[in-house]
């Protein structure tokens, strides 16, 4: 009896293992690499066709194709295919801004065998020849810039600085610029090496920003109308930021006797609040130093509202306070909002406060 059960175990052993081997999918590429060699930027995407067929006896399924970063799978067989039939994968390489050697990795998986494979495709971007729209990438009507923002990082409130863009005219027209209608404020003069833009040529303009005439300090962000006579659009809008830092060279020495700015609190964290409302809480500052105190400014970000303080100048000793108030909009997340405090303390001459609520939408 003992005998008899044994071969019926040792058959149905064979049984289910035939079943594993002759019943199911088998994939099969026609190729496994594809060598695209050398390809121009210029041609855009370039793209294979991985065909493979189902060498099983089982209907086959693609069940994830994923491609590593540059390269795309737009499209693939997502129908089972049926033994002795073809499906496809096509791969799609993005070439633009990918000059140089590449070589990428498809991961594929199946229900049949093998699970797992790996396509790949390699080659090598000849890069485009460089032109106008990458020498001068910002473009406003006929005319493209370098640059557009002039950007004025970390000057001191005593300093003056002069910053240039390079202007080119894509046209078969000259462009006249109109220096003499550009209004600016007294902080800042702009000008240019000639006045007209001739035909398919460039022009280099000039900004100046006198940081102690702007009398302001922290981040400031200004524009102007360049008028012009470009059809196509006659005025060019300029952006300006600066960062204006106090100049601390004269009190250097004399550390001993510098202001010192310190808070009671530099976080404060509303908890839960619904859409729309608003909450309040106080800051104080105080001056543990050994002089003056000067709050510069105070900014805060938007959503936030910061009163100014009661006093801005604080005796070594006095304190002062500083109201702020967060609306909480149509937030439905955790919300972080930022005050910037300015003051003459040479050692921390800008803080940031913060301010935290989880809003919940009106709606839950």
């Amino acid at each position: 009896m003992k005998g008899k059960i044994s071969w019926l175990v040792i058959c149905v052993g064979i049984l289910f293992h035939h079943s594993l081997v002759f019943g199911q999918a088998k994939i099969q590429f026609d190729k496994n690499i594809h060598d695209f060699g050398e390809i121009q930027e210029s041609d855009g995407d370039a793209d294979v066709v991985f065909e493979f067929t189902n060498t099983g006896n089982k209907p086959l399924t693609l069940t994830s194709v994923k491609a590593s970063c540059g390269c795309t799978t737009p499209d693939w067989s997502t129908d089972p295919v049926a033994p002795n039939a073809k499906g496809y994968i096509n791969v799609k390489y993005s070439t633009k801004s990918r000059p140089g050697k590449f070589n990428k990795t498809i991961s594929v998986r199946t229900n049949g065998t093998p699970q797992v494979l790996l396509l790949s495709i390699k080659g090598n971007v000849i890069p485009r020849p460089k032109g106008p729209k990458d020498w001068y990438p910002m473009e406003m009507g006929s005319l493209r810039f370098k640059t557009t923002h002039f950007v004025f990082n970390n000057i001191k409130n005593t300093e003056k600085d002069t910053l240039s863009t390079i202007i080119y005219n894509q046209t078969k027209n000259p462009i006249e610029l109109y220096y003499d209608q550009v209004k600016l404020p007294k902080h800042m003069a702009f000008w240019g090496d000639k006045s007209t833009v001739a035909a398919e040529d460039t022009l280099v303009v000039y900004l100046s920003y006198d940081a102690s005439q702007k009398t302001d300090y922290g981040y400031i962000f200004e524009y102007f109308q360049l008028p012009t006579s470009d059809v196509k659009q006659p005025k060019k809008r300029i952006n300006i930021s600066a960062h204006i830092k106090e100049d601390f060279s004269s009190v250097a020495d004399k550390k001993a006797e510098w202001p010192k700015a310190t808070f009671d609190k530099k976080k404060h964290d509303f908890g839960e609040m619904k859409a729309l409302d608003k909450a309040s809480t106080m800051f104080t500052i105080k001056n543990d130093g050994k002089t003056k105190l000067l709050i510069r400014k105070v900014k805060a970000s938007c959503g936030c509202t910061a009163t100014k303080p009661n006093k801005t100048e604080l005796a070594p000793g006095e304190s002062t306070t500083l109201d702020v108030t967060f609306t909480a909009g149509n937030y439905n997340r955790s919300v972080t909002k930022s005050i910037t405090v300015i003051t003459n303390d040479p050692d921390h001459p800008e803080n940031t406060l913060q301010i935290s609520a989880d809003v919940k939408s009106a709606e839950e």
